[in-house]
């Protein structure tokens, strides 16, 4: 099976929130081939000091094929709690590590696309099956060097000086983890 084809059906989660079907789809693909996806788009909003009530949408498709190679984007809006917009755009996926139902992710800002340089996302999307998805992000901004494009667990993984990153529920939306 095509990059192509596993990556057509990854696109079609982030179009809307992820269907039976769509899930089925995937994990059929994702165990027979030996290929991870996550996909979805979903919504939720910060509660930590400083951006308390802000509303975060975060978009992905994304697969890892057998031989490790990782295909996808990642779609991110950032909203003031009255739905000023803050930041949007696009980032691609460089890393994809699925585990049950637990997706981390990392995906970079491409240089030149917006006001932002060297940002990016590391991501952990825990699918909750028939209860609310989870999400755990973390960033690295604006730096004189590129961010790690491997995979980081923003849960688990963060520098030492880096507090703890607390998740969040999806409050409209979701995303479909298979590997």
């Amino acid at each position: 099976m095509s990059a192509l084809a596993v990556a057509a059906v990854a696109a079609a989660g982030v179009a809307a929130s992820p269907s039976a079907a769509q899930a089925q789809q995937s994990e059929a693909m994702s165990g027979a081939a030996g290929w991870s996806v996550v996909a979805g788009l979903g919504h939720f909003v910060y509660d930590e000091p400083g951006v308390a009530g802000h509303r975060i949408w975060f978009g992905v498709q994304a697969v890892k094929a057998p031989g490790g190679s990782t295909y996808g984007q990642f779609l991110y809006r950032h909203e003031l709690p009255d739905g000023t917009p803050v930041g949007q755009g696009r980032a691609d996926v460089t890393c994809l590590k699925v585990t049950g139902n637990v997706a981390v992710f990392t995906a970079i800002v491409p240089k030149g696309q917006g006001n932002v340089k060297n940002h990016g996302y590391y991501v952990k999307i825990i699918d909750g099956g028939s209860e609310p998805d989870q999400i755990v992000d973390a960033q690295a901004q604006n730096g004189t060097e590129r961010p790690p494009t491997h995979c980081i667990d923003p849960e688990t993984e963060l520098p030492p000086d880096v507090p703890q990153r607390p998740r969040y529920p999806v409050l409209i939306g979701g995303y479909a983890v298979h590997g």
